[in-house]
């Protein structure tokens, strides 16, 4: 059994960060709103009065825009149990128009019968009679609106006046809609497919930039898109408009796009460039051309919304440059712009997985590299908005490694419980290059042994990537409460990494939206080098699993303060120090520092 929408793309990459903003994935409802009663503007045929034998016509667009009817006959009504109570099998005729038959794309082809409305062509078989479907009547799809819309937060925009598989399958609930995806690679395409739980594929032609406002009205027959992303990147469901009302909405499919009830969904007028024939399943090659209002339901029945009205999105650009090729190459440097839904729990599996595409479509390339990568949000509450920059070396994967902290920290913005920061946008800035920019710490020589309240003079020696040694210097001081020995560490940002132990003991929480980029902005970099002194603690480090059975005054300095609090106190002291480069560091090291005692001299 077989959906009838576009035919066959998308990598939500998992990465922990850090444990301390697992609670935070979390969202507060939105207030919702009623839809009201659906009355199609077509005259309708009740389920009940249809008999095998009945003749009629399906309207569908075979290529282009324009609609074509296509001759049918009612063979049977199959009770259902469910929300959808009936399924209408329909065989079509032979016509001159179409000799192909049913194909994937037809989701949605209203079926009339002596002129009324009977429903929408939802369901085929794979390796079958290509002229069979089954059909779900115009009643239950009109209850698609039974339930409220789900509002997005910012005043919706109005159109007019804004700018420029077989018989034995599972049973329909449990199909998935085909996406077709442009402008990303087939990995991100996989991935995404993975993420979203849906069958999508790669599509067979490329994007065109914004797609322009429409206010025509949806029209039954045409071709629909049901959008997740749209810009320089498309992911789009085509599937036909069923029916409209007089108040401006429209019923499509005769199935759900992704079940997700309450949405705010972009719909777009498409066109058909050619409906190819197949032997498992025929389907259509389309793509949108303009937008043309919203889907706000998303249910069994089908997908229903308002013509003329846009729901404001999640912004997103990419800018890509390539270190390797010469300045004034066309290619060096390359700006994409797009959108997606305005969804937290869906734009938070879109970004991640459409930034690595675009990095590997772009590339041109999977392998070895160093990247460095600054992300930067701007949102409603961030004034003077947000960044992060990192380095990323990997000696297999690049593109993965270098999307992966940028994807979870996106999805801790959308979901984090503490503020609307909607409308919200991201900039992906990522330069790479073929050639491993690593700093190996290759050696560490500290200038001698310390009184308590003295400093320590720390020279470190650095290889790059199969070049001579480089050496930088550095003065940390010794504690005046020291005693004994301290432990000098010298490592890269990404090795060993300062922890939150007051958050992860239990001791603290992350308790408001500010904090949280505080303490994202304070976890170590890979391009840092970063030279510690620890004291009282060469014999034993703090043992997490105890921390909880202390008692306050036995707490260490760091189990009461969060992580941006530890490094600012231990810079001012100057027991650490941290140099970042264009580089990423790799290693550590360790040396022992002994103490004079002043009460022998």
């Amino acid at each position: 059994m077989k959906r009838i929408p576009f035919r066959p793309a998308v990598i939500l990459l998992e990465v922990v960060l850090w444990g301390i903003f697992l609670g935070l994935f979390c969202i507060f409802p939105v207030p919702a709103e009623s839809s009201g009663v659906f009355v199609p503007e077509q005259s309708v045929m009740p389920v009940k009065k249809l008999r095998a034998g009945m003749t009629g016509y399906m309207l569908t667009v075979l290529k282009g825009t324009k609609p074509v009817r296509l001759p049918v006959e009612i063979v049977s009504v199959v009770p259902q149990k469910g929300s959808v109570k009936n399924s209408v099998v329909i065989r079509m005729l032979p016509s001159e128009g179409n000799k192909i038959g049913l194909a994937q794309g037809m989701s949605g082809s209203p079926v009339y019968v002596g002129g009324k409305l009977v429903g929408a062509v939802s369901v085929g078989w794979n390796f079958s009679d290509h002229r069979t479907a089954l059909v779900t009547p115009i009643e239950d799809m009109c209850g698609v609106f039974s339930r409220p819309d789900e509002t997005v937060r910012v005043k919706t925009i109005d159109l007019k006046r804004a700018s420029p598989e077989s018989a034995d399958a599972p049973p329909l609930r449990d199909l998935t809609l085909p996406l077709m995806v442009g402008g990303l690679s087939d990995r991100a395409v996989s991935g995404l497919e993975a993420a979203l739980n849906v069958p999508a594929a790669a599509a067979p032609y490329g994007t065109s930039g914004e797609l322009p406002l429409n206010d025509a009205r949806l029209s039954p027959g045409e071709a629909a898109a049901v959008l997740l992303a749209w810009g320089d990147v498309e992911m789009a469901a085509v599937g036909t408009v069923t029916a409209t009302s007089k108040d401006g909405r429209f019923l499509a499919f005769g199935h759900s796009f992704l079940e997700r009830g309450a949405v705010n969904f972009p719909v777009a007028h498409a066109r058909v460039h050619e409906t190819v024939f197949s032997q498992v399943f025929p389907f259509k090659i389309a793509s949108p051309v303009a937008l043309a209002g919203t889907v706000t339901q998303d249910r069994p029945a089908g997908v229903g919304g308002r013509m003329g009205y846009f729901a404001p999105a999640i912004a997103a650009a990419f800018a890509f440059k390539d270190m390797d090729l010469p300045a004034d190459s066309p290619d060096r440097s390359v700006v994409k712009n797009f959108r997606v839904v305005p969804d937290a729990f869906l734009g938070a599996k879109l970004l991640g997985g459409i930034y690595e595409g675009l990095l590997d479509d772009r590339w041109g390339r999977k392998g070895q590299g160093t990247a460095t990568v600054t992300l930067r949000v701007e949102g409603r509450g961030l004034t003077q908005g947000w960044t992060r920059t990192n380095a990323f070396f990997s000696d297999a994967d690049l593109g993965g490694a270098a999307v992966k902290e940028s994807a979870l920290i996106m999805e801790m913005l959308l979901l984090q419980p503490f503020k609307e920061v909607f409308p919200i946008g991201f900039r992906f800035d990522v330069s790479v290059t073929q050639t491993p920019k690593v700093l190996f710490i290759e050696d560490v020589v500290v200038s001698s042994d310390a009184d308590p309240g003295g400093t320590l003079a720390v020279e470190v020696t650095l290889r790059p990537w199969r070049r001579n040694p480089v050496k930088k210097h550095f003065e940390v001081v010794v504690p005046k409460d020291a005693t004994g020995s301290c432990e000098l560490v010298v490592r890269g940002g990404g090795t060993d990494s300062l922890s939150q132990l007051a958050v992860e003991g239990g001791w603290k929480s992350i308790d408001g939206f500010d904090r949280m980029l505080t303490e994202i902005n304070a976890a170590d970099a890979n391009n840092e080098l970063i030279v510690e002194l620890l004291h009282d603690r060469t014999e034993e480090k703090p043992d997490k699993n105890k921390i909880n059975k202390k008692s306050t005054a036995e707490l260490l300095p760091e189990e009461k303060e969060f992580l941006s609090e530890t490094k600012e106190r231990r810079i001012k002291e100057g027991t650490l120090r941290i140099s970042r480069s264009d580089y990423v560091v790799e290693g550590s090291m360790k040396r022992l520092i002994n103490l004079n005692d002043k009460a022998e001299k």
